[in-house]
This record gives C-alpha cells, sequence and structure tokens, in this order.
C-alpha cells in the first residue's frame, strides 16, 4: 500500500513539474510575440516619422536624438518632450517636426501594447 502511495505521489509530482514547465514555455512564447509586436509597433512609427522629416542641410553622422511622446488611443499626438538631444539643434527641432506632422501615429495591431507615453529613439539615416 505505502508503495502505492509513493507511485501516486511521484506521478503527481511529475504531473505538476510538466504543468509547471508547459506553462513556462507558453508565457515565454507570449512575451517573444509581445516583443515582437511591439518592436513592429515601434518600427511603423519611425517609419512615418521619417517619411516626414525634412533632414537639414550639411547633416554629417547619425546622431540619435531621443523624444517622449504623448499620445491619444487614437494615436494623435498631444505632447512631444526632446529627453536627450542629438547634439544638434537643427535636427532635434526637424525631429520634432516631423513626429508632430506624423500625427496620428500608426497604432499596434494588439490595443493591449499601446501605451499613451512612448518613447521614440531617432536616428535619421536608419534604415
Amino acid at each position: 500500500m505505502a508503495k502505492l502511495l509513493d507511485q501516486t505521489l511521484a506521478q503527481t509530482n511529475e504531473r505538476a513539474q510538466l504543468e509547471k514547465l508547459m506553462r513556462d514555455e507558453a508565457a515565454r512564447a507570449s512575451a517573444a510575440r509581445n516583443r515582437a509586436a511591439g518592436d513592429a509597433y515601434q518600427n511603423a512609427i519611425r517609419t512615418k516619422v521619417r517619411g516626414n522629416l525634412l533632414r537639414p542641410p550639411g547633416l554629417s553622422g547619425n546622431p540619435e536624438a531621443v523624444f517622449e511622446v504623448d499620445q491619444l488611443p487614437s494615436g494623435e499626438v498631444l505632447n512631444v518632450t526632446l529627453k536627450r538631444s542629438s547634439g544638434i539643434p537643427a535636427l532635434d527641432e526637424a525631429i520634432e517636426r516631423a513626429i508632430r506632422r506624423s500625427s496620428p501615429l500608426p497604432l499596434p495591431e494588439s490595443r493591449e501594447l499601446f501605451q499613451r507615453t512612448l518613447e521614440l529613439k531617432f536616428r535619421p539615416l536608419e534604415e
């Protein structure tokens, strides 16, 4: 009888471990899908902004500027704040104008990926 109880207990533990492994794997897969969708969302925004960017003449290199963008659930841009300058004021201003011209911003495929405030890193020559 004790041997039967030990076997049942072992099987229950194995089942619990297997279920935990399956839940962990499902969570990892879901996180990977969300990261990919989030990357696609950010890329869609950068592509639209880049299409509206009028680069200042004589720009050398590929400096990065970081902006914080507040938006409505419709993608309409409410506020744009420079968080880290590219070091070139004319480029920073051009990127800000391009962000504002890009309103409404593209929306993510999945509504739960929407962020009211975005941090947008922008390099004018990125593909």
